[in-house]
C-alpha cells in the first residue's frame, strides 16, 4: 500500500504524474478525433468522385491535421519528462 502525503516530495511527484496522465488522456482523445476526421476525408475521397480543387482542400486539411496531431503528441509526451 502506498501512502501519499501531499506535503512530501513523493506526493508532489505523484500529483504531477496524475496531472500529466489527465493531460495526456485529453490529448489522446483529441488526437483520436483528428484521426477520425482524416479517415473520413480519405474514405470520402476514395468512394466518391472529387474534383482537383476538392482534392487539394482535402489534402491541405489532412496535412493540417497531421501537424496538429504531431504538436499535441509532442507537447504531452515531453510534459511527462518534466515531472521527474
Amino acid at each position: 500500500m502506498i501512502i501519499i502525503n501531499p506535503n512530501n516530495s513523493n506526493g508532489n511527484y505523484l500529483q504531477k504524474e496524475l496531472e500529466w496522465v489527465k493531460q495526456r488522456m485529453a490529448a489522446l482523445e483529441e488526437i483520436g478525433a483528428k484521426l477520425q476526421e482524416m479517415r473520413s476525408l480519405a474514405t470520402y475521397a476514395r468512394d466518391n468522385y472529387i474534383n482537383l480543387e476538392m482534392a487539394r482542400e482535402f489534402n491541405a486539411r489532412i496535412h493540417a491535421l497531421q501537424r496538429e496531431i504531431s504538436v499535441l503528441d509532442e507537447q504531452t509526451r515531453v510534459s511527462r519528462m518534466d515531472c521527474h
